[in-house]
């Protein structure tokens, strides 16, 4: 999902915040504990920053500062129904007129009700927000985003399109659009948005924003050819689409390649240690593949934490290690209860 991903919610979130306490927020309380908490939240020490959190109220720190870190703890955790609460208790803190700190909670509001599937919950807030920004262009991606949820393909085309005309050269806003719009089984008219774009864009569009639409439209011989000459061994989004690409070509050791070349010349990741198990695990190397996962889960990214998570199971359990893949899946099911494919394949485990 766009706008404030929870991959880099702690980074933003610590900019939110300093800029309110420097601002003094009218008060003079030293939120000591919230500092520490948000720069918890940066390290994806999750649970460490909710004791943070809990002893800002036992001090007396602001509340709005430290209910908001405790719904952004509680997101990291995947435990949205406590997040929920905790940006509502936040903003009922609030004071009168609208600051950007209350309209940022707004989205994690959003965001959390979204997770929980409660969709016009969150559409009412996109829309409150886009009655006072007209041109607040995430809140009409984010609407739409919902509007694509509640089967309300025509209503969402409009807010994505809406968002395109307010940032015209965002080659990102497309493409998540497109992502969007595939989930909900409309990749032939996301490809539309794609291919406008690569037509009236063409000659100031960078080798590698090419090559990423070449990829969305799946032409990849021409996505191969615009991110090999583009890729620099520094970008991880270049890497890994053209890691994707090769894979897609059927050339898995060179996908593998691509991946392990990133790492090893760049700070970890936990979107190519993800692809690179994956692509490990095709070419049946379970060992390495399992190797891979552990690196990325053990960095606590939560946008892809969950799927990281579910990725070990399925490696231990192609390594024959059912034992360590039912406690795992133990886990995660009581992480992420609402996974339908992780309850099938808790079923198939409960035989062996």
């Amino acid at each position: 999902m766009r706008h404030k991903k929870i991959t880099c919610v702690a980074t933003f979130a610590m900019a939110a915040l300093f800029s309110v306490m420097l601002s003094g927020c009218g008060k003079k309380v030293e939120n000591t504990n919230i500092l520490k908490g948000m720069e918890l939240l940066e390290q994806y020490d999750y649970q460490t920053a909710l004791e943070s959190f809990e002893a800002a109220i036992v001090y007396k720190e602001d509340n709005q500062l430290l209910y908001r870190g405790e719904g952004l703890a509680y997101m990291g955790l995947g435990n949205y129904e406590e997040a929920k609460n905790a940006f509502l208790t936040s903003l009922s803190y609030a004071g009168g007129g609208l600051t950007q700190l209350e309209y940022d909670t707004n989205y994690y509001l959003a965001a959390a009700h979204m997770k929980l599937g409660e969709y016009s919950d969150a559409e009412q807030i996109y829309t409150a927000i886009i009655g006072l920004r007209k041109k607040e262009v995430d809140a009409y991606y984010l609407r739409a985003c919902v509007f694509l949820k509640e089967n309300r393909y025509e209503d969402a085309i409009a807010d994505f399109e809406k968002a395109f005309s307010l940032e015209p050269d965002n080659l990102e806003l497309v493409i998540d659009a497109y992502a969007e719009m595939q989930a909900a089984g409309y990749t032939e008219e996301g490809k539309v948005y794609l291919s406008e774009l690569m037509e009236n864009k063409e000659k100031s569009l960078k080798d590698s924003e090419k090559g990423m639409i070449y990829y969305y439209l799946e032409d990849y011989d021409n996505a191969r050819i615009y991110l090999d000459s583009s890729l620099n061994g520094s970008s991880a989004e270049t890497s890994l689409i053209l890691g994707k690409t090769y894979e897609q070509l059927g050339d898995m050791n060179y996908a593998a390649v691509v991946y392990q070349t990133y790492l090893g010349a760049n700070p970890p990741d936990a979107a190519i240690y993800n692809s690179l198990g994956i692509c490990l695990m095709k070419q049946e190397k379970y060992s390495e593949a399992l190797d891979a996962f552990e690196a990325g889960a053990e960095l606590g990214d939560t946008g892809y934490l969950q799927e990281l998570k579910y990725n070990l199971i399925v490696v231990n359990e192609r390594l024959g290690n059912f034992a360590s893949a039912k406690t795992m899946m133990n886990e995660y099911i009581s992480t992420y209860p609402d996974d339908a494919d992780a309850k099938r394949e808790a079923d198939f485990l409960s035989t062996r």
